[in-house]
């Protein structure tokens, strides 16, 4: 006796008035109600004629005029049901041979059937085993039995742990980089993950060079900030700590915004680590007569001032005087106290000069 029902009864397809009309059947509707009488009655007590009739009502051959798999897709949907406890049973290998014989299906398309539940089978428990993301010696030998009674092969077998495997490491990397930081106790776990899972990761260069990015960002904002040589002269105990190409414009016109609001927005930005995502999606254009060009060569951010340095001339911006900053795609805008509007176009590197800047700003007392 079957312990549970496996195939549950199903709506027509409604033919439209143009296919009644011309004496149309839907083809899929023969599929439904062989479905719905397995739905109806045991497995074993459907014959033959039962599901010819049903052919015939459709004027359809079984043989011949359901090469989509539609039969064996019901010959499928019991053997997943019987496969629910990881074990066929005889009296179920003698209902699937009873509803194979009934459903015309070939040795080949029983086959390829039995292959793909396995299949899922498989990982089905193996995705139950990998929740905690390890897998201990009970589970190996559990899995292990389990491949050797539904016939997978090795090299199947290695392929699919190697792919869940690796969705795991990669799934657990998002969500470690989600703030678009990468802490030293992250990298710990993620390590710890690919020993747990017993598997040799392979990051691609984009996100290998994604993951460096992080694991600064978090340098810059968490842990010191180590001084770089750069082969101009500085001030008295003045230290610098990153160069980069930029191309300097100055505003014409003097800011008349309020400074004291401005300053008040700056310090929460500073203090809610904020300051350097892109308040702008888009490049910024210093339009011809707003703007002139002030320099254009390096850029280099101290714990003093940002100087500004083309060839043997220099300019520099002290930070006291920043008040606020906005982030651009291709730079940043510099409001300073009682002075024009500056803007700074990093390209490439706008994002680690912004955090370094800021997190100068931060440190300043």
């Amino acid at each position: 006796m079957e312990r549970e029902q496996a195939f549950y009864k199903s709506e027509l397809e409604p033919v439209s008035l143009w296919g009644k009309l011309k004496g149309q059947k839907v083809e899929k509707n023969a599929v439904i109600e062989i479905n719905n009488l397995l739905s109806e009655k045991p497995i074993m007590e459907v014959g033959v004629e039962e599901i010819q009739s049903i052919m015939d009502k459709y004027e359809l051959n079984l043989y011949t005029d359901f090469d989509d798999g539609s039969m064996r897709e019901l010959y499928k949907k019991y053997l997943r049901f019987c496969f629910d406890d990881n074990h066929l049973d005889e009296e179920e290998i003698a209902r699937l041979k009873h509803l194979k014989k009934i459903l015309g299906l070939t040795d080949k398309a029983v086959e390829i059937a039995h292959h793909h539940i396995c299949q899922e089978v498989y990982e089905r428990e193996l995705d139950a085993a990998l929740e905690d993301h390890r897998l201990d010696d009970k589970e190996l030998a559990f899995l292990n039995q389990l491949q050797n009674k539904l016939q997978l092969p090795q090299s199947w077998i290695d392929s699919i742990y190697q792919h869940k495997a690796q969705s795991i490491i990669v799934n657990f990397i998002k969500g470690a980089v989600e703030d678009k930081r990468l802490s030293p106790n992250e990298e710990q776990e993620l390590q710890a993950l690919i020993e747990n899972l017993g598997v040799e990761t392979e990051l691609d260069s984009s996100t290998q060079k994604e993951l460096a990015k992080y694991r600064l960002f978090w340098q810059i904002e968490n842990g010191s900030l180590p001084p770089i040589y750069v082969p101009i002269k500085l001030k008295a105990e003045e230290h610098a700590y990153f160069l980069t190409d930029a191309h300097a414009f100055e505003a014409k016109k003097s800011d008349k915004e309020d400074s004291e609001e401005n300053a008040r927005s700056l310090r929460v930005k500073l203090s809610e680590s904020n300051y350097w995502y892109q308040e702008h999606d888009t490049p910024f254009y210093s339009e011809d007569g707003l703007w002139k060009n002030l320099s254009e060569g390096k850029a280099y951010i101290t714990n003093q001032r940002i100087i500004l340095r083309e060839k043997d001339q220099e300019k520099s911006v002290k930070l006291t005087v920043i008040k606020d900053f906005v982030v651009y795609t291709n730079g940043l805008m510099l409001i300073r106290e009682k002075q024009k509007r500056l803007f700074l176009q990093t390209n490439a590197n706008t994002d680690i000069f912004t955090m370094i800047l800021g997190r100068v700003l931060r440190d300043m007392k």
